[in-house]
Parts: structure tokens; C-alpha cells; sequence
């Protein structure tokens, strides 16, 4: 296709609709589960409850990957496994207590097992299809946005769930209906039906010599590295917020999701476009920086004696850079991906991407900063000096990331991996 072509309203509309409800589902629990954990005595389980999507998604890309490139249609794969993780999201809030917290945390294991590999799955079905993914899925992916939006405003103003387990009950009633929608998606085909299967492509070693170009091999690996500094945003800001007095935190944090619309829509393409992939990467980790240096400044002017209204703008800024933080980061690196990886193992491809950045990285990032420094440094006893002193370590590390990234990364915006394995 063309990049001429423009895809029908019904398609677009048909996708969208998919991305709308799926991050419903994520959107529903993933920002506000640390607060919750926190005041309900769980709070040396935070880590562990956010590290369940980083492992299901080092488990479960290639595997699943595997069967929508050779065996399933990708619509019907995601759309039962969906239906699972409903189930097991739904039961999870009976064992929200402390001394069943590792039953609660299993539970969310379960859940994510299931979830984490629709998200590369709906990728697959949405470049599949679009006329013209470069500009078009950005689009698309605006809507996964409104879904989070709107499951973050529904916790806040319409359930009060902020403080409680029972945000689980609303992914799961989500799951359930964008599981049994998914079966009523267009028909996407594995394109290597009738191929052999060796044991390899389970973990992804069709994609291995793709690995022997510089650019992508840097890419990914910055990547895994950048992804590293970012999961105490999603597990400790809404305690950050929650011990600064806030309290519709889940709703406040929707902020970030709303400010990502325009980028989406207007600055990713055009960036893309005129500056490439590198800068575009540039430009989302110094947001990160940015957001994180906000919060610690926020931390220091607590701690000095400011009132949540006194550090409000300090906070609105650091979440209002999501746009520019989370998609010049990880959109841009689906659409790379996309564009660089033969049709045939681009399942793969997409699930090799997201094992290094929501799965390895992200797993160490909950397990290490959210779980180990977060306790260490702040835990259950900690004023606003140790929150400044917590925020302010992925800011160090994310310094010596981007400084490296820039040196080494030296891909064109104009340059394509030929679609062949070396």
C-alpha cells in the first residue's frame, strides 16, 4: 500500500474502539494500585505487584507471538485471552488484605499473563490493516489514551475506588467486554500458516539477525536501558500524591493521558517526520528527566514547609509530560519495529520489543526502585526529604542513558533495514 492511501472510517473506527477499551482495562488499576497498597498495609508488596506485568511480559510475547504468526488469527487469540484475564483480575480484590497479599499479588500475576500479550497482539492488528501506519497509528492509538482517561475519571468521580481494591472489579468488567468485542475484529490471518515451527521461534530467534544491524541492535538495548528509570511513575506517584494531601489522585494522574492527545495526533508524526527516530527518542527521554526533577523539587519544597497548593504546578508539569515522555519513547519504537522487521516475524519482532522495554526493563525497574529504593529510602516512615531523595535517582541514571544513546545511535530518519535475516 501506498502511502497515498487513507484507511475506510469503519476500520478506523473499529480500532479504535479496540484500543479504547483495552487500555480501559489497564487504566483501570495500574495507576492507582499503589496507593491503594500503601495505606492498606501492603506496601512492602508494591513491588512486587508491579513487577507481575514486566514478568508476563518477558513470558509471554514470543510464545504468543509464535501462534499469531503461524497457527491463530490474531483477533481470536487476543480476544480469549482477554476473557481470561478478566476472570482473574475479578477474583483478585478478595485477597486484597495483608496477610493474603501474595495470593492478591499471584492473582495479578495471572491477570497479566493473560493481558500483557494483547498489546502487542492489537499492534499486529492494527499495522496490519491501516493503509498507512507511519501516520495513521498514531491516530489509532489516541483512543487507547481516552480509554485510560476515562478509566482513571471513572476510579475517581464515579466509583471512589481511589483507596480501594474494588478498581479491579472495573478493568475486569473492561476485560470481559473488549475480550468478547476482539472476536468481532477484522480477520488478521497468521501470515506464515503452514510453516514449521522450531523451538527457537518460541523465544524469538527469528528476529536474532536483525540484531546484526548496529542501528537496530542500539535501539533496542537503549531501549530495555531507558525503560529501566520509568516504572516509579506508574508504582509510587500516587502515594507521593496521596502523602501530599491529594486526593483524587487516580483522576489527577489522567492529566498525563489527556496532555498526550495533542501529541499523538499532532507532534509524534511530525517529529517522526522531520527529525526521525533518534531525536524523537532524545526528546522523550529529557521529558522523563524533566518529570522527575519536577517531583523531586516539589519533594525538597514539601519537606521545607509548602502546602500541596504551594507545589501544585510542580506536580501538574511533571505529569502533564507524559505525552512527550511515554510516546516519543515507546510509540515511536512500535512504528520502528513495524517498518524494519520482515511481515512474517513481525509478531515476534513486536513481542521482542516488548519484553525488553515493559518486560526486563520494567521488572527491574519495579523490583529495584519501586521495590528495593522505594522501601529503603522512603517506606513506610519517610517524609518528603526521602521522597526528593528517591525521585531524584532516576534522574542520574537517565543522564548517562541519554548521553550514550546520543553518542551511539546514529540511524537516519530515512534509513530501512532491509526485510531479510543476514
Amino acid at each position: 500500500m501506498t502511502n497515498l492511501q487513507k484507511s475506510s472510517s469503519g476500520l478506523f473506527a473499529n480500532l479504535s474502539t479496540m484500543m479504547f477499551l483495552l487500555f480501559f482495562v489497564w487504566g483501570a488499576w495500574f495507576a492507582g494500585l499503589g496507593r491503594f497498597m500503601g495505606e492498606a498495609g501492603m506496601g512492602d508488596a508494591i513491588g512486587n505487584a508491579y513487577s507481575c506485568t514486566p514478568i508476563a511480559a518477558i513470558i509471554t510475547p514470543f510464545f504468543i507471538g509464535v501462534f499469531a504468526d503461524r497457527f491463530f488469527n490474531a483477533e481470536k487469540l487476543q480476544g480469549l485471552l482477554l476473557l481470561l484475564s478478566g476472570v482473574f483480575l475479578a477474583i483478585a480484590p478478595s485477597f486484597a488484605k495483608p496477610e493474603t497479599s501474595s495470593i492478591f499479588v499471584g492473582l495479578l500475576l495471572a491477570h497479566a499473563l493473560c493481558f500483557m500479550p494483547t498489546l502487542s497482539l492489537s499492534n499486529t492488528i492494527c499495522l496490519k490493516h491501516l493503509a498507512n501506519p507511519e501516520k495513521e497509528y498514531p491516530r489509532v492509538r489516541i483512543f487507547a489514551t481516552l480509554g485510560w482517561i476515562l478509566a482513571g475519571l471513572s476510579i475517581s468521580f464515579i466509583f471512589h475506588f481511589d483507596t480501594s481494591a474494588y478498581q479491579c472489579y472495573v478493568g475486569a468488567g473492561a476485560a470481559v467486554v473488549v475480550g468478547i468485542y476482539s472476536f468481532f475484529l477484522p480477520s488478521t490471518p497468521p501470515p506464515g500458516k503452514g510453516e514449521k515451527v522450531n523451538l527457537g521461534e518460541l523465544v524469538g530467534t527469528g528476529t536474532l539477525p536483525y540484531f546484526k544491524k548496529f542501528s537496530f541492535t542500539i535501539f533496542m538495548f537503549a531501549s530495555l536501558l531507558v525503560c529501566i528509570a520509568f516504572m516509579p511513575y506508574w508504582a509510587n506517584l500516587s502515594g507521593y500524591l496521596g502523602a501530599a494531601k491529594m486526593e483524587k489522585t487516580t483522576a489527577f494522574l489522567t492529566w498525563g493521558q489527556i496532555a498526550e492527545l495533542p501529541v499523538l495526533f499532532f507532534a509524534l508524526p511530525f517529529f517522526l517526520k522531520k527529525v526521525g527516530i533518534k531525536w524523537t527518542i532524545v526528546i522523550g527521554i529529557v521529558c522523563w528527566i524533566c518529570r522527575y526533577l519536577f517531583f523531586a523539587t516539589s519533594a525538597g519544597q514539601l519537606a521545607g514547609g509548602s502546602d500541596l497548593d504551594g507545589v501544585f504546578p510542580l506536580l501538574l508539569a511533571g505529569v502533564l509530560l507524559h505525552g512527550f515522555s511515554y510516546d516519543f519513547v515507546f510509540v515511536s519504537g512500535y512504528l520502528y519495529v513495524d517498518k524494519h522487521v520482515d511481515e512474517k516475524i513481525r509478531a515476534q519482532a513486536q513481542g521482542l520489543l516488548t519484553v525488553f522495554t515493559q518486560g526486563i526493563a520494567f521488572l527491574i525497574s519495579s523490583k529495584l526502585l519501586s521495590g528495593y529504593y522505594y522501601n529503603k529510602i522512603v517506606g513506610a516512615e519517610g517524609g518528603f526529604a526521602e521522597w526528593k531523595q528517591f525521585w531524584m535517582l532516576p534522574v542520574g541514571y537517565l543522564v548517562v542513558i541519554l548521553i550514550l544513546f546520543i553518542v551511539l545511535f546514529r540511524d537516519k530518519k530515512t534509513d530501512e533495514i532491509p526485510h531479510e535475516a543476514q
